[in-house]
């Protein structure tokens, strides 16, 4: 899960990088490669370790709000993987960085901007999501500084550091807590296969 998050790091800021500098074709490069790894997320999250999948970290969102709403009023409570509220915050990110991707697909400005598959819809279509994918990356990027602003109150307020598990995936859990079961390389590269097959379908169609 680490490399996946990493690597999504390193493709966003790769994608941004290169459309400052109109490097469409490594642009749409990279968008191909982060849909590869959206698709791959999406399945770990029904397949994948315990604390990846979907069911494990996903409460009502009634619940999450609560949570949100108690946050400075209730001591530090130690969550295995994604806190009620954080799991939701993936679910959304993993939404807007898939539609920034579909988005990216089908643009085209007249300009510079040609997505790979530019040609389904007419040029109007395709201008307005130009616009569209420029919008989702500002919403996308507002909702990862609210993500690092999340972790650095947890610092602050609840003494928690989020830092090193999100950065290695390793947490350290209180005596008492059961570790989580974790994914077998050969279903992750099982998966990571079949991810491979349904992106490079996608940008085909």
């Amino acid at each position: 899960m680490r490399i996946f998050h990493w690597s999504i790091v390193g493709l966003v800021i790769g994608a941004y990088v290169t459309s400052r500098y109109n490097w469409m074709t490594w642009h749409v490069r990279l968008g191909q490669l982060t849909l590869t790894l959206l698709i791959f997320r999406i399945l770990l999250g029904f397949w994948g370790s315990e604390t990846a999948r979907f069911r494990r970290f996903l409460v009502r969102p009634s619940s999450a709000l609560v949570y949100a709403r108690r946050f400075f009023s209730c001591a530090g409570t130690t969550h295995v993987g994604h806190t009620p509220a954080g799991g939701w915050m993936v679910v959304l990110l993993i939404l807007l960085m898939s539609m920034q991707v579909l988005t990216g697909l089908y643009a085209y400005n007249d300009v510079a901007q040609v997505g790979p598959l530019f040609g389904i819809f007419s040029g109007d279509t395709s201008n307005m999501l130009v616009s569209v994918h420029g919008l989702l990356f500002t919403i996308l990027m507002t909702c990862v500084t609210i993500h690092i602003a999340v972790i650095a109150l947890y610092r602050i307020v609840k003494r928690q550091d989020l830092v090193r598990p999100m950065t290695t995936g390793i947490q350290y859990l209180p005596p008492g807590f059961r570790k989580p079961r974790m994914i077998r390389a050969s279903r992750a590269f099982s998966l990571f296969l079949c991810s491979v097959v349904i992106a490079t379908l996608i940008s085909q169609l």
